[in-house]
């Protein structure tokens, strides 16, 4: 199997920060470019080095400078968040300091406050609520299409394995499996630490379920699906693609193959793509020895849309101008592993600012993610009412 990750942070736990900024690192710009254009700074904001949560985005410098090779007279700083609030804010007043125009947010705690301040536009792993926020990433949007991705492959009652205490995730399962036609038969929570998963795949085996949810943590994937497996009962499985890593699939063998993983742009890992392979050879163009990671993938659509705001104005070189190019975007192409962007607002106060409310599902056939489908929208059930909006009307 290749080298691939599957890893989305955002969604399985806590933003992390940290200070330790690096150096400028300038974007290629095309052979022949002009360069007249008024000089322009973005800073990436991510996790290079620590290990905090089991994985580092050491690609994210990589994949923006990727992303933003067209554009004249830009220059990328990167700030790594090593895992800590104070030390992300570090990195936030560090952006404010080097007067840049945009952030990118891989993955990094304790900076939104700083940059809401300053009214930097913020794109990426961002807020999914402040004017500031372009939020290409969203943990209810992906496990909403968790219960989709179910429900489109025919399950029609769905048990959910989850991490007790994560409710809120678990009820975004639900709607998205009941828009697609599918109800939730039972949902068992579990700890962190739990030595015995049968117990809780029992009660939803013994329920009716067709098909699991799972909302675990990654070191307990492998754990459910074994035990899912010697419960004998042929159950469809799901996750988002953050907890189904590499060292999961690696460990699960083919007790891997036919699981769905859930994410909102195209796997990295999908070698039938032509945006996919275009991408990687942009990202290896900058440096050979980057993953391409969802995260990593994250941060290049970020800089893409960056980039079409800069191409729309090239004169937005201030956070002010820069948030007002983002805000005019409609239907940025981004070499098909996203659904097109546009910054047209939902209507539910929680969800604002997401830009990226699509899905898209892939099934593990002999370790690799194969593509079940096109994109499909998440915002229907984002604008149904939650515990803190009775909003459903989309716009």
């Amino acid at each position: 199997m290749g080298r691939f990750s599957l890893r989305r942070r955002g969604v399985v736990g806590a933003l992390v920060g940290a200070l330790a900024c690096a150096g400028a690192l300038s974007a290629t710009t095309a052979a022949g470019a002009a360069t007249d254009a008024a000089p322009v700074k973005i800073m990436i904001i991510t996790d290079l080095s620590s290990q905090s949560l089991g994985f580092a985005n050491p690609e994210g410098p990589a994949s923006l400078k990727a992303a933003l090779k067209d554009i004249p007279n830009v220059t990328v700083l990167s700030c790594d968040s090593k895992g800590t609030a104070a030390d992300g804010e570090a990195c936030a007043q560090k952006a404010v300091n080097e007067g840049v125009a945009a952030v990118v947010l891989g993955f990094a705690q304790g900076t939104t406050d700083i940059l809401k301040a300053a009214g930097i536009p913020v794109v990426g792993n961002s807020s999914s609520t402040d004017p500031n926020a372009f939020a290409m990433s969203n943990a209810g949007a992906l496990y909403a299409g968790n219960g989709v991705a179910l429900a489109k492959s025919g399950c029609k009652k769905m048990g959910i394995l989850y991490l007790d205490g994560t409710d809120a995730l678990v009820d975004f399962v639900k709607k998205g499996a009941e828009s697609a036609g599918a109800k939730e038969v039972a949902r068992a929570p579990i700890a962190a630490n739990a030595p015995d998963l049968a117990p809780a795949i029992s009660k939803l085996t013994g329920a009716g379920a067709q098909c699991i949810a799972l909302s675990v943590i990654p070191s307990q994937v492998a754990q459910a699906v074994t035990a899912i497996n010697q419960s004998g009962k042929k159950l469809t499985m799901a996750a988002v693609s953050a907890i189904v890593t590499p060292e999961v699939l690696d460990s699960l063998g083919d007790l891997a193959n036919g699981i769905l993983i859930v994410d909102g742009q195209q796997n990295g890992a999908d070698k039938t793509s032509p945006g996919i392979k275009k991408v990687t050879k942009q990202i290896k163009a900058v440096d050979s020895s980057a993953d391409i990671t969802e995260v990593g993938l994250i941060d290049y659509i970020s800089g893409r849309v960056i980039a079409a705001a800069l191409k729309a104005d090239p004169t937005a070189t201030t956070p002010a101008a820069l948030t007002t190019a983002l805000n005019g975007l409609s239907d940025v192409p981004v070499e098909g592993i996203v659904h097109p962007i546009s910054m047209v607002e939902l209507t539910n106060p929680d969800y604002t600012r997401l830009f990226n409310h699509y899905g898209i599902s892939y099934k593990i056939v002999k370790g690799i993610p194969t593509r079940q489908g096109d994109f499909f929208d998440i915002s229907p059930i984002l604008q149904k009412p939650t515990a803190t909006t009775t909003t459903s009307k989309s716009k």
